[in-house]
């Protein structure tokens, strides 16, 4: 499974080099988690690989790549298109990416550990300077999401990383499109995202893993509502 956002923060990691066909997956999945490329877009492969200086080989394994991280669709005879996801698709997505970062965040507060609680407390704080400072939607997005690579990395279980990173993948590329929140509402996520801290610093890990969870449905409120208008227009 490849990685096209926040960098894990796992200590000594070593880096491997990527093959071409994982260049220009990392390449396209960042494409399309930035809007580049729209929900339900055709991707061109003759007009890609010439944008990248590549056969159509290794574009093709790389659209297959992104297939199975459930970024594109692979229609025979028909092309290759960004997924579009059903609102109840979007829906079950966001409930399990709450549960996962529930999972994580009540793991840390169990272990207890100053260093890793300090590490979250940095980067909650960064975001709420984000917000203060008046930064733009893409940078607030970057950082929630730096936050969920620290915790899931933190959580001590490998394959929970791997499955909080895999499902990151399948809705940051959603997150893009759900237009400019405003501030006020950014300002109610980050005393979410504080009341999470600080239950994590008192040491009650039901009470964190709760506040964890409602950060994530809360966002998934926000999606869903422009999910449906956007429905609710196309109709008309």
């Amino acid at each position: 499974m490849t990685s096209y956002s926040a960098s894990s923060s796992l200590p000594h990691e070593r880096v491997q080099p990527q093959s071409l066909v994982d260049q220009i997956a990392s390449r396209l999945a960042n494409d399309i988690v930035t809007g580049v490329y729209s929900p339900g877009e055709r991707l061109k492969e003759q007009e890609i690989a010439l944008r990248f200086g590549t056969s159509r080989a290794p574009l093709r394994e790389a659209f297959r790549v992104l297939e199975r991280e459930g970024l594109i669709e692979i229609f025979p005879w028909r092309g290759v298109c960004v997924i579009r996801h059903s609102l109840e698709e979007i829906r079950e997505l966001f409930e399990i990416r709450a549960d996962l970062l529930a999972i994580c965040v009540q793991r840390i507060t169990e272990d207890g550990s100053p260093e890793k609680i300090a590490a979250v407390s940095e980067e909650i704080g960064k975001l709420i300077e984000l917000t203060e400072a008046g930064r733009d939607e893409r940078a607030y997005k970057q950082q929630t999401a730096t936050i969920s690579t620290l915790t899931s990395s933190l959580a001590g279980n490998r394959y929970l990383h791997a499955m909080v990173t895999d499902f990151r993948q399948k809705l940051l590329w959603y997150y893009c499109f759900l237009g400019q929140s405003t501030v006020e509402r950014r300002r109610e996520s980050n005393r979410l995202w504080q009341a999470m801290l600080e239950a994590m610093q008192r040491g009650d890990a039901w009470a964190a893993a709760k506040a964890a969870r409602q950060v994530t449905l809360s966002t998934a409120q926000f999606a869903l509502q422009i999910a449906e208008a956007a429905e609710k227009l196309k109709e008309t």
